[in-house]
């Protein structure tokens, strides 16, 4: 959706350089809006559906579902990657307008499998805490289960008992074979 966005503001620039208007002029002219995060999650919310419950909410039209299994995955996971898309054309944005300091950033690009680490993040529900320690090595995450830490946790629990810090989020990542 962003690229789309993206696309179409490079398309009306480019019609009115032909035109004849100065480039420069042309992209400060053109603004095309770009979709952020709720919106997006509201999109996928729509096409999503739940074949649990019988499928796509009313008026909703989807020639066919584009991955069933999206009812089974973490939303917190959906709603990082959002984040993270927003921050990406962000920082692309700014930099191009030089208000970003720090060396220029390209254009936002997928992860490629051998260019970065494979990994997700999933957030505390304030509401329904889902990430707790089950013991110094283990983690029970929501829809996941246990997971055993790369490291003890040991401090980490004392400061949990003690109030002084809550666990709000985690990323599980990939090394070789292994999550």
């Amino acid at each position: 959706m962003k690229a789309a966005a993206h696309k179409e503001w490079r398309r009306q620039v480019q019609e009115l350089t032909r035109q004849g208007m100065p480039e420069a002029e042309a992209r400060k002219t053109v603004r095309v809006s770009v979709p952020t995060k709720p919106t997006i999650q509201r999109h996928l919310n729509q096409i999503k559906g739940d074949p649990r419950s019988g499928g796509l909410p009313e008026g909703v039209h989807v020639p066919a579902r584009p991955s069933p299994w999206w009812h089974e995955v973490n939303t917190h996971a959906f709603q990082s990657a959002f984040i993270d898309a927003d921050r990406a054309f962000t920082n692309w944005l700014e930099s191009l307008r030089g208000a970003r300091p720090g060396r220029r950033v390209g254009y936002p690009r997928f992860k490629k499998k051998g260019r970065s680490r494979d990994s997700f993040r999933l957030h505390h529900d304030v509401k329904k805490p889902s990430i707790r320690l089950a013991s110094y090595r283990r983690l029970r995450l929501s829809t996941v289960g246990e997971v055993r830490l790369h490291e003890s946790a040991k401090r980490l629990a004392r400061l949990v008992e003690r109030g002084e810090a809550v666990v709000q989020s985690v990323t599980v990542a990939r090394g070789g074979h292994r999550w």
